[in-house]
């Protein structure tokens, strides 16, 4: 049965890597960086060929889209970037491409597709047979950081229901697994090279059944994302948040409590929780946070908040907890962060920066 579910898996993957539009033949794409992990990209481990056409390049970094450029460099324009022309299939200045955004063209890692062109006629060309609007680097960049927490809330999703549960059954069935130590490597694409170059999870595998070993890999044995957990903080359906007014059962990653008395807040964020008790003149002793890697309800004075990461909340930027600082140092070098604090070092002028 389960060699069976693999096959229709790898048949399925095999059909829709013939058909994207993104992809060219090797011959035909520019590799700009170095070493054994130089086919792959930095932030999520993507075949760069496969998806060769929204490849942007910034200082040693070679991307597979203009969303993991941005997961690098959110709070800044890259203004030297280059990204591959559409039709010559040539890197150009980003700067002075034209792109051409929400066309019918699917896109990469994001639900509102970016194509660049060297010449404004080329992408008028496009956009008359695929739609979309033209757009400068700047235009598109701006959009690109507007839909950054939609479209990684639409990869977690797309990870979470299929990805983690065909990367598992595939690494137990195909892999060696004494011989990957996900926690030695610093980025996804240097797993995902050694385990290729090793042969470490058999000599045929193809690139989408690598890629959902190594996303499972990294997103659940090294960075512990777990779905279900009965040490979760439990919500009531129709709880809302006090401060945004969100229904905080959609959000349990996120959840945090106040208690007062009888009644118990319920918040879907940090932020806000602590817009919120910033706001009472009064202090309150029973605090909860959800601890971002297992998902479990934790004491907040107990917890270390990783600020400033491209991960977001569904509040935007957030106050990320974790048990320990060990845990949070990682997330904190892999997701960008700028600082690690304790609940006693959050202040009303730090909550109030994350909106900014």
């Amino acid at each position: 049965m389960l060699n069976r579910y693999i096959l229709s898996i790898v048949l399925i993957l095999g059909l829709s890597e013939a058909a994207m539009f993104q992809t060219v033949s090797p011959k035909k794409a520019t590799m700009t960086q170095t070493g054994k992990a130089k086919n792959y990209c930095p932030n999520c481990g993507m075949h760069l060929g496969k998806f060769y056409k929204t490849n942007h390049v910034h200082k040693d970094h070679q991307y597979c889209s203009m969303h993991c450029l941005v997961e690098n460099n959110k709070d800044s324009l890259p203004a030297d970037a280059k990204v591959v022309d559409t039709n010559s299939l040539k890197f150009i200045d980003a700067t002075k491409a034209f792109y051409v955004v929400g066309s019918k063209k699917k896109g990469t890692m994001t639900m509102n597709s970016k194509y660049a062109f060297a010449s404004k006629d080329k992408a008028k060309k496009f956009q008359a047979k695929n739609g979309g609007e033209i757009k400068t680097f700047k235009e598109a960049y701006e959009i690109a950081r507007g839909d950054f927490k939609k479209d990684m809330k639409m990869i977690g999703k797309k990870r979470s229901k299929k990805v983690y549960k065909m990367g598992k059954k595939m690494y137990n069935k195909k892999c060696q697994k004494d011989k990957i130590d996900v926690k030695s490597f610093d980025k996804i694409s240097s797993l995902k090279a050694h385990i290729k170059d090793n042969k470490l999870c058999g000599k045929k595998i193809k690139d989408k059944q690598l890629q959902a070993i190594c996303v499972y890999l990294w997103d659940v044995e090294k960075l512990g994302i777990t779905m279900a957990n009965k040490k979760a903080i439990l919500v009531p359906k129709d709880a809302k948040c006090p401060v945004c007014g969100m229904f905080v059962a959609k959000y349990p990653k996120w959840v945090a409590t106040v208690t007062h008395g009888k009644h118990m807040h319920y918040f879907d964020g940090v932020k806000d929780m602590m817009k919120f008790i910033f706001s009472q003149n009064q202090k309150f002793t029973n605090i909860k946070v959800t601890d971002y890697f297992t998902t479990s309800g934790m004491k907040a004075k107990k917890a270390f908040y990783v600020v400033g990461s491209t991960v977001y909340g569904p509040m935007g930027h957030e106050l990320i907890p974790f048990s320990n600082m060990a845990q949070a140092q990682e997330f904190k070098k892999n997701r960008n962060g700028t600082k690690i604090v304790r609940f006693e070092d959050i202040t009303k002028e730090l909550v109030l920066s994350l909106d900014k």
